[in-house]
């Protein structure tokens, strides 16, 4: 027998891979404020559809381009279809951003804290990357990324886990002078930022991608579809590395009926902005410190109890909520807004750990 070998490329080898919320078992009953999931589930279209497509054409393979749901997403957004690209969650478009644009040796940049998933990719492909720091109050300075620009860099938009919002023009002002392929981040912008979208951007840029994604807004978290904008140039680049049929039929039409009804994703999406902002002033009249959120979440801090501490005493509780052990975030914990009823819980709960 031959000796042992270590297969694993060393990069991957001392990896620390990304790590998602917690998913507790459905029978114990918890509260799950977590993931940012949506609370209030999909447009009953995309139920209806689904059942309707339940048939003998689950036997052949997917549209490997996903035409229909492009040529939907090109509708709804005003864009052309050539300037779209569908994939299986804006995770697998993050993965495909980094095997299509950046040369060997190329450095990434993004801010820090954000979504962390940027770096873990980074790793995968061992790409060397920078972080950016925010400041104390983790506003992201867009001038930063032009101090000492990169190949490709990334900003989160409005940025998790904090929830800070930057404004469509600061993100033009970069644009101007930035001489990389700049990927901004939109995964939570309907909850209240959707006016400062780099969308209409796109036609004026070539070196721009937007991301959005259907797991918040359209709470189609299960299905993993995930969308692009950007020049036809970068599409047709991303085509070329997208794996070959990345989203399965059904995920397909669910995407396809949750865009005809985009109202339905809209108010779910204005309700829980409205109860966001009403359990981050009642958690500000009880001494907690809180970032202007503009996704469905705030990341808040309390100067009485330590964040690990309220996480574990909530859990007792049987509510989840997410505690980052990182550093300068450890002092916070991310909570996702679920319905009201749900907030006046956790709002209860926690009045009663701080008593």
């Amino acid at each position: 027998m031959p000796a042992f070998k270590e297969f694993t490329k060393e990069n991957v080898a001392r990896l620390d891979p990304y790590v998602p919320g917690f998913q507790p078992d459905p029978n114990d009953h918890v509260l799950k404020l977590n993931a940012n999931e949506n609370a209030y589930g999909p447009s009953p279209r995309v139920l209806e559809a689904l059942r309707s497509h339940i048939n003998g054409d689950l036997r052949l393979y997917p549209n490997s381009k996903a035409i229909d749901l492009r040529l939907k997403v090109a509708e709804v957004y005003g864009v052309k279809k050539d300037q779209v690209i569908c994939a299986n969650g804006s995770d697998e478009i993050i993965s495909m951003i980094f095997r299509t644009f950046v040369p060997d040796g190329e450095v990434v940049q993004f801010t820090y804290p954000t979504y962390t998933y940027y770096k873990t990719q980074a790793d995968i492909y061992d790409v060397p990357y920078r972080y950016l720091e925010t400041g104390d109050d983790f506003l992201v300075d867009m001038d930063a990324y032009l101090e000492n620009p990169t190949h490709l860099s990334f900003v989160s938009n409005p940025n998790s886990p904090t929830g800070t919002l930057l404004s469509a023009a600061s993100i033009e002002d970069c644009l101007k002078k930035y001489p990389g392929l700049l990927v901004v981040d939109e995964a939570y912008i309907d909850f209240g930022g959707a006016k400062e979208s780099a969308i209409p951007l796109i036609d004026k840029y070539p070196n721009l991608l937007v991301l959005r994604t259907f797991s918040k807004s359209f709470a189609l978290c299960g299905m993993r579809v995930g969308y692009a904008f950007g020049q036809s140039h970068l599409i047709a680049a991303l085509d070329k590395t997208k794996d070959s049929y990345n989203i399965a039929h059904l995920n397909q039409i669910a995407a396809i009926a949750a865009l005809d009804d985009y109202e339905y994703m809209l108010s779910s999406a204005r309700k829980i902005a409205e109860d966001r902002e009403w359990f981050a002033s009642e958690l500000a009249k009880i001494g907690f410190t809180l970032l202007p959120s503009l996704g469905n979440y705030v990341f808040v801090k309390h100067p009485k109890m330590e964040a690990e501490t309220i996480y574990q005493n909530l859990l007792e509780r049987r509510i989840l909520v997410r505690f980052f052990s990182q550093r300068r975030v450890s002092e916070y914990i991310r909570i996702s807004i679920g319905t009201h009823d749900e907030m006046e819980r956790v709002l209860a709960a926690i009045k009663e750990l701080l008593a």
